[in-house]
């Protein structure tokens, strides 16, 4: 594994989350800090189910490892498999019956002292918790792969792909992905983006496909709270059509978003979020948006409350108690909802915007009156209650 998710996931409470992973020279490139100070051995732990990428067999253990399906074919609620070192390639997995009856997700995570090398997850298979796993390329959730958990898993050079229900990602890290998106959601509801850092996606193809840090397709029940989602060549987060499906019940809250750190060809238009007509029943709350525009059309249930934003795209934006910077001056004098609803213009300092550490340097430069009947989100990028008369991230 080339970067310490654990360790990783330490410093976002305690400092700079992009700081403290890599120097800020390095951020528009990607980074992949240091490697994990392992035990030069394996040492599976007892009772596990022990996998080997050349593993045969049913016996599943450190003398006899067994391939990955044998292993998740004979798992029940609550077995942990684990992973010899080794190259791995392409994990394809189609359903495997026993897994749809578990009543706790079976465990998938590398053998102490281990490094296997994974290009890939593709698999259909449902109640499967990845945890602290390093991807040198796509994971794919299909349709069947309902119950999935990404824990501290981190995935370079592609992006994440979710098509299934009942999906949590918590704590881990996308990074350094060309002509793809971070993570994509198309049919999928019932997920959970927290905790995590989604970054450095850029646009090299001359092609159809651009480059965002998070797209939405055709999708319901999603939730992203609490991520560092930034640097990317087309937009942090956009709503897209899809297949006219719709997205519906969406909240977004406690992130830090950010568009792209230096403009160039490969970072080129770096729109912070982009929500229009395919979209109802939206919340975005508590975020701060930073280096970039903000796109929201007056939707259906739209609740766009509390946020710190840097530039305004549409003059007719629909927001409350929201601390705006600047705005395109060449449509209006001043957006409308200005002065109104506790919105007002203001410049609201963050640590340290080359590193992405978007923390408010002064948090009452961002305090507001609360006005309307929209509730905070409950806990700010850090973990931390917000104040009702707190906006932006915290």
């Amino acid at each position: 594994m080339t970067t310490s998710i654990r360790s990783w996931r330490r410093t976002r409470t305690t400092g700079s989350l992009i700081g403290a992973v890599c120097a800020t020279a390095l951020l528009v490139a990607g980074c992949t800090g240091g490697d994990i100070d392992r035990d030069e051995e394996a040492t599976p732990s007892a009772n596990a189910l022990v996998v080997s990428p050349d593993g045969s067999g049913d016996e599943c253990t450190a003398e006899q490892p067994c391939a990955l399906e044998s292993a998740l074919g004979q798992a029940i609620a609550g077995s942990i498999v684990q992973l010899l070192g080794g190259e791995y390639g392409e994990i394809d997995l189609g359903a495997v019956g026993s897994l749809e009856s578990v009543a706790d997700s079976v465990i998938v995570e590398p053998a102490p002292g281990a490094e296997p090398a994974i290009d890939a997850i593709r698999t259909n298979a449902p109640n499967i918790t990845w945890r602290d796993l390093a991807v040198d390329g796509v994971i794919y959730l299909d349709d069947d792969a309902d119950g999935t958990t990404l824990d501290a898993v981190h995935v370079q050079s592609s992006g994440l792909f979710i098509h299934a229900s009942d999906v949590t990602v918590t704590e881990s890290l996308f990074e350094g992905g060309s002509s793809i998106d971070g993570i994509q959601f198309s049919g999928a509801s019932n997920v959970l983006i927290e905790n995590s850092v989604i970054r450095d996606y850029d646009q090299t193809a001359d092609n159809d496909v651009h480059a965002d840090c998070v797209q939405i397709f055709d999708s319901s029940n999603l939730v992203l709270r609490g991520n560092y989602i930034g640097n990317c060549h087309n937009a942090s987060i956009i709503f897209s059509p899809g297949n006219g499906d719709g997205i519906s019940n969406v909240v977004i809250e406690a992130n830090h978003i950010q568009g792209c750190v230096v403009k160039n060809e490969l970072c080129g238009n770096g729109t912070l979020l982009d929500l229009r007509e395919f979209a109802s029943d939206v919340v975005v709350r508590n975020n701060t948006m930073i280096d970039g525009s903000v796109l929201v059309e007056d939707l259906p249930g739209l609740v766009f409350d509390r946020n710190v934003i840097d530039y305004v795209s549409n003059c007719d934006m629909p927001m409350t108690n929201t601390i705006v910077a600047r705005w395109n001056t060449g449509l209006c004098d001043e957006p409308a909802a200005i002065g109104e609803d506790g919105n007002r213009v203001d410049e609201v300092e963050v640590m340290d915007r080359a590193a992405g550490d978007l923390r408010l340097v002064n948090p009452d430069e961002a305090t507001i009156d609360g006005a309307g009947d929209a509730s905070p989100a409950e806990e700010s990028f850090d973990g931390e209650k917000l104040s009702e008369q707190q906006a932006g991230a915290g």
